[in-house]
């Protein structure tokens, strides 16, 4: 389920305390100062939950986030590991002894739990992974080690983890339940592969990278069906792999590209020939939306998958829908 925050939408005299209350939410009581006019002041969140895990869209103009000395006993807050891709705007992040300047491209890793400062220089936007530290299973002395510490996103390890997490959320609709579910520890993956890429140990990102590879392109798919070149060149290209592994990982999870694509992007075709919102569209401009070149080649595939033509299912739901008006 995706919670959203846009400040923009509330009363400036109601900004600051809804901005607090989410980076309460994330950090625990922390200091957040905020620009002192309310009119001034700006955030935007969307945040999608993947079971344990949590990635984030933020744009906002805080000031600064403090957290002085490590939570009080009594302050329920769950130790969590924060990855941050900065994607625009500048940031001064300081953990651990260490501070670096955060650009757009850069990653960096927080723990909420312990003491640091951040300084926005001006309006930012990030995307922001939250998962916590038992979840994530790394001794705390490894952790210490990568915190604070800026990387860019050149390397495979990171620039995966950069796509992946990107494309998760800048995705408008909410991820159900199911999908959620089979999401998390891929997550999970990732950001044991960025963590691990930090101490050095590429074989360890490696691995996590292979293990995560069915998922990631799954994702990347459902994300651009609608892309008539959606080829195994270009989705290998897009993961740093060969065609031939691309092939050879999907083949071992039972699935033939071509005709996995296919049978995703028909039933995008039913549910809009089905849907009022599309009813007058027509059927061949239904079918290019969905990356079909050929109408005709279209209404082939169609009535060999689902029994009937795409106007036949088309009216199948139009008669449906005069029934039950007539009914009501």
């Amino acid at each position: 389920m995706a919670v959203r925050l846009d400040a923009a939408s509330l009363a400036p005299g109601d900004r600051a305390d809804a901005i607090r209350e989410f980076s309460w939410s994330v950090n625990g009581r922390i200091e957040v100062d905020l620009p002192p006019d309310p009119n001034r002041q700006r955030a935007y969140v969307t945040t999608n939950a993947l079971g344990s895990v949590e990635v984030s869209e933020i744009g906002w103009n805080v000031a600064r986030l403090r957290r002085a000395a490590a939570p009080p006993v009594d302050e329920d807050l769950v130790p969590h590991v924060l990855v941050s891709l900065q994607e625009a705007g500048v940031s001064w992040f300081h953990q651990g002894g260490r501070q670096d300047v955060i650009r757009a491209g850069d990653f960096l890793l927080l723990q909420n739990a312990k003491p640091y400062e951040v300084v926005f220089h001006g309006p930012v936007r990030t995307v922001f992974v939250r998962v916590p530290t038992h979840v994530l299973g790394l001794r705390p002395s490894l952790l210490d080690q990568v915190t604070a510490v800026r990387l860019g996103s050149e390397p495979t390890a990171l620039s995966a983890a950069a796509a992946f997490f990107t494309r998760l959320a800048h995705g408008q609709a909410d991820v159900g339940e199911a999908e959620a579910s089979l999401l998390t520890e891929p997550s999970v993956d990732l950001v044991r592969a960025v963590v691990t890429l930090v101490l050095g140990r590429d074989d360890l990102a490696r691995a996590s990278l292979n293990s995560t590879l069915l998922v990631r392109v799954q994702e990347y798919v459902r994300l651009h069906l609608a892309d008539p070149d959606l080829t195994a060149e270009r989705i290998a290209a897009e993961h740093d792999v060969s065609v031939r592994w691309l092939y050879l990982t999907l083949s071992r999870a039972g699935i033939t590209l071509g005709e996995w694509i296919r049978t995703q992007r028909l039933e995008e075709c039913k549910k809009e020939l089905a849907s009022p919102v599309h009813q007058f569209m027509t059927i061949e401009a239904i079918a290019h939306r969905w990356g079909f070149a050929s109408a005709a080649h279209f209404s082939r595939v169609f009535k060999t998958t689902y029994g009937v033509s795409p106007r036949e299912m088309r009216l199948q739901h139009t008669a449906g829908r005069s029934d039950s008006h007539q009914r009501d």
